[in-house]
């Protein structure tokens, strides 16, 4: 369990939601620690949908866009929503159709990578090993499009995750090329990107580094 996720249950822990939805589920590590009498998922990939089942007891999978949640308005009081938002092809959408099936008074729970100053570069970076990947937002972009859609920010929190580079540039099964193309993007940066994403490198070779992710609570008021 990541520091984020301890987070998202420290700061729910006295309560208890009746229906939940975790948005781009993947595997349901975040809804598995939704509090939550009935646990709804959504992704885009069926083999995560069906992964998410078997392995976490999710009995009420659907194939779905998060730009498009194929939920009655007014369902459900909490609505969650895990390191997807940078795939998405319009985050906006995804914030007001969360707006739409939330209740009045519940929850909208993002967690999303987030930059800071080399925003565009860490973009870059990321496209190269995910051809996926649209984008990060900064985290006053992320507060802007809530608060856009009517959403209350109740809480906005940073953590850093560090990834060990070998297995975080070889997780898509990337050709050899791409892999390739990736080490060298990586160890060609300028000091200050270098430093704002603390790159370790040794020789030829990146060891590490560590990027931030956003916690961010809002309500449906």
């Amino acid at each position: 369990v990541g520091s984020d996720l301890d987070f998202f249950v420290d700061y729910f822990k006295n309560v208890t939601f009746k229906k939940a939805l975790d948005v781009a589920c993947a595997a349901g590590h975040f809804g598995k620690v939704f509090p939550a009498e009935k646990i709804y998922t959504t992704d885009l990939s069926f083999n995560m949908l069906k992964t998410a089942r078997e392995s976490m007891g999710f009995d009420m999978p659907v194939l779905s866009k998060g730009e498009f949640l194929p939920y009655k308005s007014n369902t459900f009081d909490l609505v969650g929503c895990r390191i997807a938002m940078h795939h998405f092809m319009s985050p906006c959408m995804f914030m007001a159709d969360t707006f739409r099936v939330l209740k009045k008074g519940g929850y909208f729970v993002l967690i999303d990578s987030v930059v800071g100053i080399e925003d565009e570069e860490l973009n870059r970076l990321e496209l190269i090993r995910d051809t996926t990947h649209r984008r990060s937002f900064k985290q006053e972009e992320i507060i802007g499009m809530a608060e856009a859609e009517g959403f209350l920010t109740e809480k906005a929190e940073t953590f850093y995750r560090k990834h060990p580079f070998e297995a975080w540039a070889r997780r898509l099964n990337p050709s050899e090329k791409q892999y390739e193309e990736t080490v060298q993007e990586f160890l060609n940066v300028s000091p200050k990107v270098k430093k704002e994403l603390s790159i370790e490198t040794g020789g030829n070779t990146v060891i590490s580094y560590t990027d931030k992710k956003g916690v961010f609570i809002f309500k449906k008021i």
